[in-house]
């Protein structure tokens, strides 16, 4: 955590290297995908050719902020608040703007492509278009993401005189308590598990013929053409992924199962847990985001969203809520298994 305020000032130097280098260039940074309708896409609007320029500039601005966190021992009150505010905009910006639902897709499709590129290597051949440059931009910006929100704990960290590793200032944590994170973070972790389940359930009804949330007709439309059989592969990581939420709550999201050959009794490395944990809550924001954007827009694509076919983007459109949820579960079982601080010596 010592290092993390100037290993974001790095990165916030290196993107605004890179950009002006494209800018010079007579090139554009690849935030504008001309595929996607501009009424679910603002990015392919005015606004995309304003953050062009004002992204750059943002990140010399908080390289320069996150530079000053690193150099200073005791942050003043301003500068605190300054690194947290910062990281609080630059994360609205990037999971209600920036990033839309890609790199979640890339994610839960990649079961359904692996298995298909099997049977069919001509599959493969649609992987080049899905718009690489714009899908590894969003990934840069989510790292971004989670650069700031640790440099902006520094920050806090630094200015109260808590310890920088844990946070701590003495052995009652508070709400961060291990004993208070126990309590909190079961009612959070149920909630986090039960949306990527109500999805899950509706895709696994689809492709078990019930037409559950759609028509009769756009059933046989997708059996069809496929779309169930993708919409299965979907399915099959959001219930993994509400099987995993659960296990933070779990003994045996803690310590391996004995019946697990080779691993079997050995703990589960904290990080193991919190980091997969962590990258889904941020990216499946800005894929709830886009899906309300799609709904409220009326242009779905030739989806039906009405009534009768609810069941189409309305538990998706969940996930806006889904990732501060499974965030704080993530923290909760941080706090809960982190034990004494190797640098304070603090506890609780």
């Amino acid at each position: 955590m010592d290092r993390m305020p100037l290993a974001t000032a790095a990165a916030a130097f290196l993107y605004a290297g890179i950009a002006a280098l494209l800018l010079f260039n007579g090139d554009r940074l690849p935030l504008q995908d001309p595929r996607i309708p501009a009424a679910v896409a603002p990015l392919n609007g005015p606004l995309g050719d304003l953050l062009n320029y004002a992204l750059p500039a943002l990140a010399v601005a908080g390289g320069f902020i996150a530079l000053a966190v690193h150099a200073l021992r005791r942050p003043g009150r301003a500068l605190a608040i300054s690194a947290t505010a910062f990281a609080g905009v630059y994360t609205a910006l990037v999971l209600l703007v920036i990033v839309d639902s890609r790199i979640l897709s890339m994610l839960g499709y990649l079961p359904y492509l692996a298995v298909n590129a099997i049977m069919d290597p001509g599959v493969l051949a649609s992987v080049p278009e899905q718009g690489w440059p714009v899908l590894l931009h969003q990934l840069a910006a989510v790292t971004g993401v989670g650069l700031w929100i640790l440099t902006a704990a520094a920050a806090v960290r630094k200015h109260s005189g808590a310890c920088i590793t844990c946070g701590r200032k003495h052995d009652d944590g508070g709400w961060l308590s291990a004993a208070s994170a126990g309590k909190w973070g079961t009612p959070v972790t149920l909630a986090a598990a039960a949306i990527p389940a109500v999805y899950a359930i509706i895709r696994f009804a689809w492709a078990a013929g019930i037409p559950l949330g759609i028509s009769s007709a756009f059933l046989r439309r997708m059996q069809e053409n496929g779309m169930v059989y993708a919409g299965l592969g979907l399915a099959s990581m959001a219930f993994a992924g509400t099987l995993l939420t659960l296990g933070l709550i779990q003994g045996w999201g803690s310590v391996v199962p004995r019946w697990v050959p080779l691993l079997g009794g050995r703990r589960v490395p904290i990080l193991l847990a919190v980091i997969p944990a962590s990258f889904v809550a941020v990216v499946v924001v800005p894929a709830g985001a886009e899906l309300i954007r799609l709904g409220l827009s009326g242009d779905t694509g030739g989806i039906p969203f009405d009534w009768t076919n609810w069941g189409t983007i309305a538990p998706a459109a969940l996930w806006i809520f889904w990732g501060p949820l499974l965030g704080a579960a993530a923290l909760a079982y941080y706090l809960k298994r982190r034990g004494t601080c190797g640098r304070c010596g603090l506890d609780g």
